[in-house]
């Protein structure tokens, strides 16, 4: 599938999607945030207290601890960013590039 195939697929606005699927993409973030935060949370105490105590003799962590601690990451590695902040300059590009294609070569005489 092309690029293009692939952008008019999604490209499902907010405003044009029903009440029905919006409520269903809303109880789906909230039943799938906390679950995915838990489930990360969780991998990270248990990665840390498995291997940094042994390595570097640091001490166990609680699992507040380690979801601070993907925070942080978040904070440090992605600069903050919720993720999708990033995406919007390559779509502004593309669509840049898109127009150019389509714009009339001007005749010089």
């Amino acid at each position: 599938m092309w690029h293009s195939e692939r952008d008019e697929k999604c490209d499902n606005r907010w405003s044009e999607r029903s009440v029905r699927a919006k409520v269903r993409v809303i109880t789906g973030l909230v039943v799938m945030v906390p679950v995915f935060l838990a489930l990360f949370g969780a991998v990270t105490m248990w990665l840390w207290n498995w291997l940094m105590p042994t390595i570097f003799r640091l001490p166990e962590i609680g699992f507040w601890q380690a979801v601070g601690l993907l925070l942080l990451a978040q904070i440090f590695f992605k600069g903050g960013h919720a993720g999708r902040a990033g995406r919007a300059h390559w779509r502004k590009a593309r669509l840049r590039e898109r127009m150019r294609a389509d714009e009339p070569e001007a005749k010089t005489e």
